[in-house]
């Protein structure tokens, strides 16, 4: 399978990804062994997935943990490269950087390869102290490469303004189906600037995978999930390509998105899963696929809106907030 090169980094990753929200989080209701990610990981190294995307507030720490104990368990340091996020509500400061990577380190048990900060400061003064603090911690060795997290047009414009020696290799935003946002110039600008798009939530949480019926809390509260379950259009353009290519519906959703140019992060608890997704890895949509795809799904680039904004609510909050609620939830 072939890889993608990352620029500045010379890091190779797959063109689908393993989240790890789900290892161990209150929304989701999941909290999984050391064996059970094991096997998971195992999996994806069979298809030839090595992106493996964390968070230090997945869980309080718990993910980046468990993720640690299997890639040790594994002994395939060396087949992965591995993503943390630095919480956004961290003062914006190489210091306070620093000391949540030597947390995230530890609780891994190896050094991640890339490190993004998750969401975007609420003051848009304070971006050049994260892109720079981002930048020290690359240009010290601490990590290979940085990136970002749900920033928008205008807070990417800014942060790339802002680098002294090195420019984030990737962006980490919603995009899917029925979430095409980034679409709205966003998209061709990290595409200029070659910026790779790391895509969360590629399946609108399970409803683009033909889920209807919401499971978790993480799904009820989550209106693209609801908006896509119940969107006979794009669930039959979906079926449609599905049947055409003897492939299931999740499969397609993420081919959609790899043609796009962006690298889906798939999360699940289930092995067969990984397996069902990596069917992305091979099917070759053509015109008429991408373009009955591109019709039944294009009310979704201006349906939320027209600019990319930071998840809500939690990163609208005061940054001392944010780390409360975070602090008295034990993570997400």
């Amino acid at each position: 399978m072939a890889l993608i090169e990352l620029k500045h980094a010379g890091l190779k990753v797959s063109r689908l990804g393993l989240g790890t929200w789900q290892f161990s989080s209150k929304l989701w209701g999941t909290s999984l062994s050391t064996m059970q990610v094991s096997l998971l990981l195992s999996t994806a190294m069979a298809h030839g997935i090595n992106l493996i995307d964390t968070a230090e507030i997945y869980g309080n720490g718990r993910s980046e943990r468990l993720l640690g104990e299997a890639v040790l368990r594994l002994n395939a340091r060396e087949e992965f490269v591995v993503v943390t996020k630095i919480a956004g509500f961290r003062k914006p400061a190489f210091e306070e950087f620093l000391k949540a990577f030597k947390n995230s380190h530890k609780r891994l048990g190896f050094k991640p390869d890339i490190v993004l900060h998750h969401w975007p400061p609420r003051k848009k003064d304070e971006i050049c102290r994260v892109v720079n603090a981002l930048e020290s911690l690359v240009t010290q060795g601490y990590v290979t490469a940085y990136g970002l997290s749900n920033y928008g047009l205008k807070e990417l414009e800014e942060a790339l303004s802002c680098t002294k020696r090195l420019e984030p290799v990737a962006n980490q935003l919603q995009y899917s189906l029925a979430y095409r946002l980034v679409e709205n110039e966003l998209l061709d600008y990290m595409r200029k600037n070659n910026i790779a798009l790391l895509a969360w939530s590629p399946l609108a949480k399970g409803a683009l995978a033909g889920l209807t019926r919401a499971k978790t809390f993480a799904q009820r509260v989550d209106s693209v999930f609801k908006t896509a379950s119940e969107d006979r259009e794009l669930q039959d353009a979906l079926n449609q390509v599905a049947v055409k290519h003897g492939a299931p519906k999740s499969a397609v959703a993420l081919a959609w998105l790899i043609n796009k140019g962006a690298i889906p992060i798939v999360g699940t608890t289930n092995p067969a899963r990984i397996t069902e997704y990596a069917k992305a890895l091979s099917i070759s949509l053509d015109s008429e696929d991408m373009e009955l795809l591109d019709k039944s799904s294009e009310k979704y680039v201006k349906h939320w809106g027209l600019i990319y904004r930071q998840p809500t609510p939690l990163a609208s909050m005061p940054r001392r907030l944010q780390r409360l609620l975070v602090a008295l939830m034990r993570g997400i």
